[in-house]
């Protein structure tokens, strides 16, 4: 006996189709994405923050754990300026109470020590590839403490700029602001990214003494989505710190030499120092007064209280090595010299920042 069974075709487009498959958005997004470079995009992998120092925990200039005046476009904490406007303020590096997200780090408080109703108080880090981000969308975030109610993000250009909408909440408790920009840098000469007391149109706020913002954290990546902070190694964000800014004598040093030379006259010798990491460039020599900084022959020492410390030959950006000189110490000609420092505040330093 012959039996017919007649079975219903199935429609394969369709049923692959409605699968229930568990990717979720994201897993949706990575599927569809036709190259591994599209795919690190997706996952965040890879150097993302294009911020120096973010979680405020390097400190070349200085130790800045006790509340320390500021002053306006002056540098503290490595690769932040201040921008602070008709009132006074202290800053202070805070190593405990940090955001539970942000296990470790460091931050960094700004407290107005006078009143205005027309002021602005904030920390800004001028950003060197500024080109990359022209017309690119990129997202801001931070995790922020204040007091005041109009703390945001200000992004400059060194002509325009663009002052963020969104503020932090100001409830004492750390909250991590986020804003995404676009951002025409082209017509500019920088691009530096800001945390700030300032007003929605850009301009003076009222700030009352005790008004305080603390931030760390602070992230700039490029897409619209801000990710997970991403904490480098201490040795790597050294390394990005002294691109900038690097400490050739201090107190801690005593009489170790930096550098080796030759005194080519009675009052000038000439040093090849090496740098620990190549430079953006070197712009100016921070250092103490003069009589803290010795030169060495032979076992004897040169004070070198009249004397100055210069750039010997404009220096070569990138370079393992800089060319100084010292002029007006009383030396013997043609004879070789190191220098070092001596007395407890003895500093000098080569900086290139922006």
């Amino acid at each position: 006996m012959t039996v017919n069974v007649n079975k219903p075709g199935i429609d394969l487009r369709s049923t692959i189709t409605k699968t229930d498959k568990p990717t979720g958005t994201a897993g949706e997004a990575m599927l569809r994405a036709e190259t591994a470079a599209q795919q690190q995009a997706l996952l965040g992998v890879g150097r993302r923050n294009w911020i120096i120092n973010g979680d405020m925990k390097l400190s070349q200039r200085g130790d800045y754990t006790s509340a320390t005046s500021l002053s306006d476009e002056t540098y503290y904490l490595d690769r932040y300026e201040q921008n602070i406007g008709t009132v006074t303020c202290t800053g202070q590096q805070i190593s405990t109470n940090q955001p539970e997200e942000l296990g470790g780090t460091n931050s960094w408080k700004i407290v107005a020590t006078s009143s205005s109703p027309n002021a602005f108080m904030g920390t800004r880090q001028i950003i060197e590839d500024y080109t990359a981000f022209n017309g690119r969308p990129f997202t801001v975030s931070c995790y922020i403490k204040t007091n005041h109610p109009s703390v945001r993000f200000y992004l400059w250009n060194g002509s325009t700029t663009i002052q963020g909408y969104t503020t932090a909440i100001n409830d004492d408790g750390w909250h991590r602001l986020e804003e995404t920009f676009t951002f025409d840098v082209s017509s500019g000469t920088k691009f530096s990214v800001e945390v700030i007391a300032l007003s929605q149109a850009g301009g003076f706020t009222n700030i009352r003494s005790g008004d305080y913002v603390e931030m760390t954290g602070l992230q700039v990546e490029f897409g619209k989505t801000a990710t997970p902070y991403e904490q480098r190694s201490a040795a790597e964000e050294l390394a990005l710190c002294q691109r900038y800014y690097q400490v050739l004598i201090d107190n801690a040093n005593g009489q170790r030499p930096v550098a080796a030379g030759r005194s080519n006259s009675t009052t000038t010798i000439e040093f090849q120092l090496p740098l620990t990491v190549g430079m953006r460039d070197i712009t100016s020599l921070p250092q103490s007064n003069m009589d803290t900084i010795y030169l060495y022959s032979g076992g004897a020492r040169v004070n070198t209280t009249s004397g100055t410390v210069s750039l010997n030959d404009d220096y070569l950006p990138g370079a393992s090595y800089a060319y100084l000189r010292t002029d007006g110490a009383s030396v013997t000609d043609d004879r070789a010299y190191t220098i070092g420092g001596f007395l407890a505040d003895a500093y000098l330093a080569v900086e290139g920042e922006l």
